[in-house]
């Protein structure tokens, strides 16, 4: 049987495989409620995920920095609703495309619900078009400076710090405050052009990220 982690990682090899013309259903037929919301979920931005189940439940994850996360996020939301553990959600679409019916299938093997709530490497980080630009721009800036962001997309950055410490603290203040960085707080990205290694983080259920435990 396949673990929630393998399924994840499965889905993303199989997308980079899948051309983004191809068209295959889902599993199983959605219905009008669930019909909506992925029409709502396809004009959305970001890394994003839309789960769904059989007895009509599902989940629309979007505005993500992580596809990883975001097929983590909408399985488990999704899951809530499920009323028979032996038909559990699955994924349909990862970043609007439709996943092929073969990934599909695969997923209902899945197992293991509690990999859901253990950490996840940042391994599939993503900066958008606006922040990838700012957060190279910040080279450029004097003194002390720190680059903060959250993986639901919003990010701040300080700049003319007395200190380092400084530096961060007044881009992670910054960050938190948007509306968005309330269900996933920030975290620095970089410390005086340092770039930070994503594979020396890791992302706590509650989606923070923090220095990735020895094993």
């Amino acid at each position: 049987m396949l673990k929630k982690t393998q399924v994840l990682f499965l889905i993303a090899a199989g997308l980079c495989a899948t051309s983004a013309s191809a068209f295959e259903p889902p599993l199983f037929p959605l219905n009008e409620e669930q019909l909506k919301a992925y029409g709502a979920y396809q004009r959305a931005p970001g890394q994003k995920a839309f789960a769904a189940g059989p007895a009509g439940q599902f989940s629309a994850q979007t505005g993500y920095a992580s596809a990883l996360v975001a097929v983590r996020e909408a399985l488990a939301e999704c899951d809530k609703g499920a009323s028979d553990p032996k038909n559990p959600c699955i994924i349909i679409d990862q970043n609007g495309t439709m996943l092929p019916v073969a990934l599909q299938f695969a997923q209902q093997s899945r197992a293991d619900a509690a990999k859901l709530e253990q950490p996840l490497p940042l391994r599939d980080f993503v900066l958008d078009a606006d922040a990838w630009p700012a957060l190279e721009g910040l080279a450029e800036k004097p003194g002390h400076k720190a680059f903060a962001i959250s993986l639901k997309g919003p990010w701040a950055r300080s700049w003319e710090a007395a200190s380092i410490e400084e530096a961060e603290k007044e881009a992670l203040a910054a960050c938190d405050k948007n509306e968005r960085a309330k269900t996933a707080k920030c975290f620095v990205l970089s410390r005086d052009g340092a770039r930070v290694e994503a594979d020396t983080l890791e992302i706590a259920p509650d989606l923070s990220v923090a220095p990735r435990k020895q094993q």
